[in-house]
């Protein structure tokens, strides 16, 4: 498939995990340090950094991260939430996870970007024995960042210790909602007065992002342990409760891949339909959330992940699928047809993508899990027509 290949040139950066696009700029939150933000100018073409936006992780030891958690509020001003580079039980990864979780090219990969000494204990701790969670992990951060001036606020802190693992937001209210790591909970932000409330543990991991309906109601998942079922899960910002509805997504949600397990992204198109991807099997559904149905549309690959999903300028939406050597796969709605275009990337051992937009008949996607973020740009005009399938 025919890319176009852009880094992210900072030593610290190691992954694209959230973006979001203001007019002819597309931003993207990144793992790293200190300087966690990167934007793109589709005009020039070049990616430069935003200087000191985490200034506070620069003496911890290891990244922190924009976890899908990066929104755009009504005044064109963007927040963002601070996760850190923690394993899913809520610990700092370490070099004995690096070791078992990556292969050695990603980290010679990082060394031909132009830095030769570059060694995992550049991203993270040697071990957990001099840890201390109450000094460097007290909690994370909500931020807005004003594009026009450079300038950042600090909305809000997580309760103490927990950090953002997601946060959608919804522009025309200005409010947010997202989930936490360690412990998974619910919490919610509003934006115009500065507060932000948190609603206690969901379950165990069952979501990697949640959605917002046209009409203002978030939705995500939770497992129930009496029969390990996928489960929804519902917030009304007007009753202001957490609820766990009996509606069965899934009997089973399949198991984890790459440490994530349930439902993995969600898509609102511009005439209201709202589509999701599963974490296990790579399912696709279409969720007719005025009823809170689910219904089967088509599995896209054999892997697993759905972990991203963009409507272009026709309806037809895009999606990266599969682990580790992500596709590109097009939903046309209209005609309920999906296409499989291939591996987006063949040259590495391991690439997929965490984030994503469309701008101007091309996509963005951001590499994630590869030690030097790239954004991969696809012109979705020159691939029309090249399907597998």
């Amino acid at each position: 498939m025919e890319t176009k290949e852009l880094f992210v040139r900072d030593k610290y950066a190691i992954a694209i995990t959230s973006m979001c696009r203001v007019r002819k700029k597309i931003y993207l939150g990144l793992t790293g340090g200190a300087n966690i933000l990167a934007v793109y100018d589709v005009e020039s073409g070049e990616i430069s950094l935003k200087q000191n936006i985490f200034p506070w992780i620069k003496e911890r030891g290891y990244c922190s991260k924009i976890h899908n958690s990066m929104g755009i509020l009504s005044d064109g001003s963007i927040v963002m939430g601070e996760g850190n580079h923690f394993t899913w039980d809520g610990i700092p990864v370490t070099v004995n996870y690096f070791n078992k979780e990556l292969p050695e090219s990603m980290l010679a990969r990082k060394r031909r970007q132009g830095y030769p000494e570059v060694k995992y204990t550049d991203f993270c701790l040697q071990d957990l024995e001099n840890w201390d969670r109450s000094k460097s992990d007290k909690g994370g951060r909500i931020i807005r960042y004003y594009p026009e001036s450079g300038k950042t606020e600090n909305v809000g802190f997580l309760p103490e210790y927990l950090y953002s693992q997601s946060m959608i937001v919804d522009r025309k209210r200005d409010i947010g909602f997202g989930h936490t790591i360690p412990d998974n909970n619910f919490f919610y932000v509003d934006f115009k007065a500065g507060k932000i409330k948190n609603f206690g543990h969901i379950s165990d991991y069952a979501h990697h992002n949640m959605v917002i309906t046209p009409e203002g109601i978030c939705y995500g998942g939770w497992i129930d342990r009496a029969d390990h079922s996928l489960k929804l899960l519902k917030f009304d910002p007007d009753k202001q409760r957490l609820e766990y509805l009996n509606k069965i997504i899934l009997q089973d949600p399949g198991s984890k891949v790459a440490g994530n397990q349930g439902i993995d992204e969600w898509i609102v198109t511009r005439d209201g339909r709202i589509f999701m991807g599963t974490v296990a099997n790579s399912l696709l559904f279409e969720f007719h959330w005025r009823e809170e149905e689910f219904e089967l549309v088509a599995q896209l690959a054999k892997g697993g992940r759905v972990t991203s999903m963009d409507e272009d300028e026709t309806g037809t939406i895009w999606m990266g699928a599969d682990y580790p050597h992500m596709r590109l796969v097009k939903y046309d709605p209209k005609r309920n047809s999906v296409k499989d275009f291939g591996r987006v990337n063949t040259s590495y051992p391991r690439c997929y993508f965490h984030a994503s937009c469309i701008w101007d008949g091309k996509l963005y996607l951001g590499e994630t899990d590869g030690f030097s973020p790239s954004l991969h740009i696809i012109d979705l005009k020159k691939i029309q027509g090249k399907s597998h399938v």
